[in-house]
């Protein structure tokens, strides 16, 4: 884990033309408290459809409530929010309801495209249960998109195409390879003090992102991680970028950004392989 750098109210209208949100609405009758508690604690074996299918409402509202798509990967101990559909009753206001669900305002407007905090009897809204709990939601690792040729692109523009995956890196754009103890971090407030989910340049934070001793790695080198265990990770390794620093970070160890707190928390501490490129 990182480090420190440094030490209103909803009205009511009686009646009105109510426009389609644009998602499907099942189990409208149903009653929340029955349902399973909110946010849910991920465990082991659990899957986007198992969980969906706690709720008794469809794949697709799941994900909105969390921001997902079905190739989002969720984590044993990660919080999801659990979608509810409810039917706005005489005298219900957004705040109550964002109250009453543990959620916000904001996330309710945004997930029924309202544009102002009038609701009206009858409104059928959905609503994202336990969302005000989850600490950086929506932000799920996409490995893929930072394990691509586009890292690689042009370094030897006279050499043919190899047949090896993009994720092996080239020994002739090398200028050294490390051993490192690697931990990660988030975008927490533990992981990052008061400055926020920032880099050293003050960019927000991406999976990609790593942090260094810059008198080992210096600060905008390219690298390539290999080795490691952790299984939610690519195979094989991926390029990143030194973009970070952090007190607890010195010599021969590095600290990967990713965007899932409970990523970080079950990645540990592992020996990886570090190939520093020229810059």
């Amino acid at each position: 884990m990182k480090k420190f750098r440094f030490l209103s109210a909803g009205l009511i209208m009686s009646s009105a033309l109510i426009m389609g949100t644009g998602f499907s609405f099942s189990g409208t009758s149903a009653m929340a408290a029955t349902l399973p508690s909110s946010p849910y604690t991920v465990v082991s074996g659990d899957t986007l459809y198992s969980i969906a299918k706690l709720t008794t409402f469809p794949i697709n509202d799941l994900l909105k409530v969390n921001g997902f798509t079905l190739q989002t990967t969720i984590y044993p101990g990660e919080k999801v929010a659990l979608p509810f559909v409810y039917k706005v009753q005489s005298g219900d206001a957004l705040w109550y309801l964002a109250h009453q669900y543990q959620t916000t305002i904001g996330k309710i407007k945004a997930l029924n495209g309202l544009k102002s905090d009038v609701i009206y009897p009858g409104m059928k809204l959905l609503i994202a249960r336990g969302s005000k709990s989850i600490s950086g939601q929506s932000q799920h690792i996409a490995f893929a998109s930072a394990n691509t040729a586009a890292h690689v692109t042009n370094q030897n523009p006279a050499k043919p195409k190899s047949s090896a995956p993009n994720n092996t890196p080239s020994k002739q754009t090398s200028s050294n390879v490390i051993g490192a103890v690697a931990t990660a971090y988030d975008s927490s407030v533990a992981s990052n003090g008061p400055y926020g989910a920032v880099d050293y340049f003050g960019d927000p934070l991406k999976f990609g992102d790593i942090a260094v001793d810059p008198n080992v790695i210096p600060l905008g080198t390219k690298v390539f991680i290999s080795g490691y265990n952790d299984p939610a990770l690519p195979k094989g390794g991926f390029y990143a970028t030194a973009v970070d620093t952090g007190g607890a970070i010195k010599g021969d160890r590095i600290d990967i950004y990713l965007p899932s707190t409970s990523a970080a928390l079950q990645f540990g501490i592992e020996n990886v392989k570090v190939t520093v490129f020229k810059n």
